[in-house]
């Protein structure tokens, strides 16, 4: 679907599901896709290139905000199949994606045995099509100037990207997800932090809010999933979610068990959706991110314990 000028949204079918998870593409003089998935997010990308009369050889960039593996697993298999586009991400990204060995141990670790079905083969990218991308580096994709900002806290790896024809922030996973009607089966929308493991810190995350709103963008395109306009409303709900979280936090020790985490969370998420005026709704669509922000509490908690933030 076209958002604005220029820029669509391609549903990725995360878990075989819509609106879960998308790439924006940015039809320029150097087409770009932002955010990949995982590899079984492909056939998707190339159905959607194809209704715009387009294919992967027409790719000229592919850029990656982090490594975790909704957003790049894929992207191995992709640039395989795009034989004229360069890859760009964090600096902290490079090694990953030219040799993913770690980055398939550590998802093991979160995943188990889901992993293999959730996001397939995760392939390396050759290193002389990967560029190293700096906090405030830009690239030119023709009319557009994409500035690659450092933002960490959810990841030591992320980046966020801002255009410059439209002022849209490209977030990945640092300004929230955005859970819509077609994934949930709810009739609204509702934003949250993602707090997945094993980088998350909510001090760190503050400091990069701040830092990206004062960038006034105009709108956040979240990978999960559509845009947010005004941006500042994405900000204000992830600012809301991570006070949420750090309650929960606080009452946490290093030795609480996960399935606590996840009750408070639940607890959490089901007043903050009545404070909104929804007081019934069935929490199951959100059972893998609960899941996963709750490891990714109980890993900061342990992390912080133990000196090793």
């Amino acid at each position: 679907m076209e958002l604005e000028d220029g820029i669509h949204c391609l549903d990725l079918w995360e878990d075989g599901r819509p609106g879960r998870a998308g790439t924006y593409l940015l039809l320029d003089d150097e087409p770009t896709l932002v955010d990949v998935g995982s590899s079984r997010s492909l056939p998707h990308i190339v159905e959607g290139l194809a209704t715009l009369g387009m294919t992967l050889k027409d790719i000229a960039h592919v850029v990656i905000t982090h490594i975790h593996l909704d957003h790049a697993g894929g992207a191995g298999t992709l640039m395989m199949a795009a034989p004229n586009a360069v890859l760009h991400c964090h600096p902290r990204a490079v090694h990953h994606l030219v040799d993913p060995t770690r980055l398939r141990a550590g998802a093991e670790a979160v995943y188990g045995a889901r992993l293999d079905a959730l996001f397939g083969p995760i392939r390396p990218v050759a290193a002389e099509r990967v560029r190293s991308q700096e906090d405030g580096s830009t690239v030119s994709t023709g009319s557009r100037r994409l500035t690659f900002l450092d933002t960490p806290g959810h990841a030591k790896h992320h980046c966020c990207i801002l255009e410059s024809k439209g002022r849209g922030l490209f977030t990945g996973d640092t300004v929230g997800e955005r859970f819509v009607p077609c994934f949930t089966g709810w009739n609204f929308v509702y934003g949250l932090p993602t707090t997945s493991p094993s980088d998350f810190d909510p001090d760190v995350v503050g400091r990069t809010l701040d830092r990206l709103e004062a960038l006034a963008p105009r709108t956040a395109y979240h990978t999960h999933f559509g845009p947010t306009f005004p941006a500042v409303d994405a900000f204000r709900f992830t600012r809301r979610g991570i006070e949420g979280f750090r309650s929960i936090i606080e009452d946490l020790t290093p030795s609480s068990p996960l399935s606590l985490v996840k009750e408070r969370l639940v607890d959490y998420i089901r007043a903050d959706l009545k404070r909104l005026g929804h007081p019934a709704v069935d929490l199951s669509p959100l059972a893998l991110d609960i899941d996963l922000n709750s490891q990714g509490m109980l890993v900061y908690v342990q992390k912080r314990a133990a000196g090793k933030l």
